[in-house]
C-alpha cells in the first residue's frame, strides 16, 4: 500500500512543479493599499532590454529598495513579420526565463513600445498588433477583467494613494493608434536621422478615443500626476522617432496640461538607447519635465544630438530612474542612475 501511494503522489507533484514553473514569478502584486499607509515611496523605471543579453543592472536596481517598477518599452526585442509572432513569442519565452531567475523583489507595471509591439517604429498599419497584444496580456498576467483586455490598445491609468496624496499615471499606448511617419528626405542627416516633422494636422499619435480619455484623466484631481510615454514627448533636437514627428499632436497634450490642475507635469519616456532630462515652460507658466531612460543593457556609443530643451549631457551607457516621493519632506525627485546606482542626472520638486 506504501508504494502505491507514493506512485500515485509523485505524479501530482510533478504537475505541481509543472505549474508553479508555467507562470512567472515576477506577477504584480494589485492592488497597492498598503501604499496608503506609506509617507514615501519610490519606484524605478526603465526601457530596452534585450532578452538574449546579460542584465548586470538588476544587480543596482534590486538594492534600490523599490516599491514598483515600470517596464516603459522595448521590454523585449521580438520584431517579426510572421503571422505565427514566432520572433516575439520565442523573445517573451526567453525573458520569462531571465526575470525567474533575477527573482525581483518588486511588483511590475508595463506599457509596451516597438520591439514589443512586434514592428520597428510600428504604427497602426503592423497587421498582427491585436495577436502581438495578446502575448503582451499573457506575459505581464493583466487580470481578466482589466479595460485593456476589452478595448483596443494597451493605454491604462494607475492611480496611487500614498498617504494623503493622489498619485495619478497615465501609461500612453503610442502604438496602436499611430499613424504612418514621415521618412526623412536625407537620412542621417542632424536633425533629420530618420523622419520628418509632418505638416499634415490630421495625423493622430493617440487616436481618438484615448484621446478623450487622456483628456478626461487630466481634468480630474491628482496632487502629482506622470505620463507614461514609451517615446519621447519634449525632445525637438533629432529626427529619431518622438512625438515631434507629429508636432500637431504634441501641441495638442501640451495644450491639455496647460488646461489641467498640474503645475508642474512629468513625463517618462524610453526608447532612445540614451537617458537625460528635458524641461519646457509652458505659455501658461507650467512646467513640462521629461526623464528619459534607456537602455536597460541594450547601449551602444554614439554621438551627442541637439537638445535644445535638455538640462545637461544625454548619457548613452545603462542607465534605470527612480522617482521618489516623500510626504514628510514635502518633496518628488526624478533621477536618472547608471549600472552602479549612481546618480548621473536629477530632479527635484518641491509642493
Amino acid at each position: 500500500m506504501k508504494k502505491q501511494i507514493t506512485f500515485i503522489m509523485f505524479p501530482l507533484f510533478v504537475v505541481a512543479l509543472l505549474m508553479l514553473f508555467s507562470f512567472p514569478s515576477f506577477f504584480k502584486v494589485t492592488p497597492y493599499d498598503h501604499f496608503s499607509k506609506l509617507e514615501k515611496i519610490k519606484i524605478g523605471f526603465g526601457s530596452c532590454l534585450q532578452q538574449d543579453s546579460p542584465m548586470p543592472i538588476f544587480n543596482a536596481i534590486k538594492k534600490d529598495s523599490l516599491d514598483l517598477f515600470f517596464m516603459i518599452g522595448d521590454n523585449v526585442y521580438g520584431d517579426t513579420e510572421r503571422e505565427d509572432l514566432y520572433e516575439l513569442k520565442l523573445a517573451y519565452e526567453k525573458q520569462k526565463n531571465n526575470f525567474n531567475r533575477m527573482k525581483l523583489n518588486f511588483s511590475i507595471e508595463a506599457i509596451w513600445d516597438d520591439h514589443d509591439y512586434g514592428r520597428n517604429d510600428g504604427g497602426r498599419d503592423y497587421p498582427y498588433k491585436q495577436s502581438s497584444k495578446e502575448l503582451f496580456l499573457k506575459f505581464w498576467d493583466i487580470p481578466k477583467n482589466d479595460k485593456r483586455r476589452t478595448r483596443p490598445g494597451l493605454y491604462y491609468e494607475l492611480v496611487l494613494q500614498i498617504g494623503q496624496e493622489r498619485l495619478q499615471i497615465l501609461f500612453l499606448d503610442t502604438r496602436t493608434f499611430r499613424d504612418s511617419l514621415v521618412p526623412s528626405d536625407k537620412l542621417g542627416a542632424p536633425g533629420k536621422e530618420r523622419y520628418l516633422s509632418a505638416d499634415d494636422t490630421s495625423l493622430t499619435m493617440l487616436g481618438k478615443t484615448q484621446w478623450d480619455w487622456v483628456s478626461r484623466k487630466m481634468n480630474q484631481s491628482a496632487d502629482h500626476r506622470i505620463i507614461v510615454s514609451s517615446i519621447q514627448f519634449l525632445p525637438i533636437g533629432h529626427g529619431w522617432e518622438t512625438w515631434n514627428n507629429l508636432p500637431n499632436e504634441r501641441k495638442r497634450m501640451i495644450d491639455i496640461i496647460e488646461r489641467s490642475n498640474s503645475k508642474h507635469i512629468i513625463f517618462i519616456s524610453g526608447d532612445r538607447h540614451r537617458g537625460g532630462l528635458y524641461e519646457l515652460q509652458t505659455d501658461r507658466g507650467k512646467t513640462i519635465s521629461e526623464m528619459t531612460s534607456s537602455s536597460l543593457n541594450a547601449s551602444y556609443p554614439n554621438l551627442e544630438e541637439a537638445g535644445p530643451l535638455r538640462i545637461g549631457n544625454t548619457f548613452v551607457e545603462e542607465n534605470y530612474g527612480v522617482i521618489t516621493i516623500d510626504n514628510i519632506k514635502n518633496m518628488m525627485s526624478v533621477t536618472l542612475k547608471n549600472i552602479k546606482g549612481e546618480i548621473l542626472q536629477s530632479l527635484l520638486i518641491e509642493n
